[in-house]
């Protein structure tokens, strides 16, 4: 069973808009801002997906234990509608972090300027599996003495 905890805080914009940051906490990711709850299949998304994301948003989403993304949708007004992971920037739709591998730690953030959205991204990370050790015991060797030979 995967825990859920939910931070909520609402923030009041210039020309008096009214925004709510959600922040929550899986297994595997944990969630700051304008993005949508992690779910506990190991998914997020931006805000509103499958529908367009808003204008000016932010967050910022944590990995809470070793992966690889898998990118379900990546679609993000290219040139100013970013994601960012380990450094590297993502937008458009023709670059997404697909296979990118994380660590427990590792930072995800994304913003939307003030003008035009896209539908926005889902991104799910596979957790990574250590294979168990496998330990081979070596066959047993054995000698064999010829027996004395005796002349007569």
């Amino acid at each position: 069973s995967v825990e859920s905890g939910f931070r909520f805080r609402d923030l009041e914009f210039a020309g008096g808009t009214v925004g709510r940051i959600i922040g929550t906490t899986t297994a595997f990711w944990d969630v700051h801002g304008f993005c949508s709850d992690a779910d506990a299949g190991g998914c997020v998304t931006s805000a509103g997906y499958p529908q367009n994301y808003g204008i000016n948003q932010a967050c910022t989403i944590i990995a809470m234990s070793a992966g690889t993304i898998y990118v379900q949708s990546f679609d993000t007004e290219s040139d100013y509608d970013q994601l960012t992971v380990n450094g590297v920037t993502y937008d458009g739709t023709a670059e997404t972090p697909q296979g990118v591998a994380l660590v427990g730690g590792d930072r995800l953030s994304w913003t939307s300027d003030g003008t035009l959205t896209a539908k926005g991204w889902k991104l799910c990370l596979e957790a990574t599996t250590t294979p168990e050790p496998t330990t081979t015991t070596p066959a047993p060797t054995t000698t064999t003495t010829p027996a004395p030979t005796t002349t007569t």
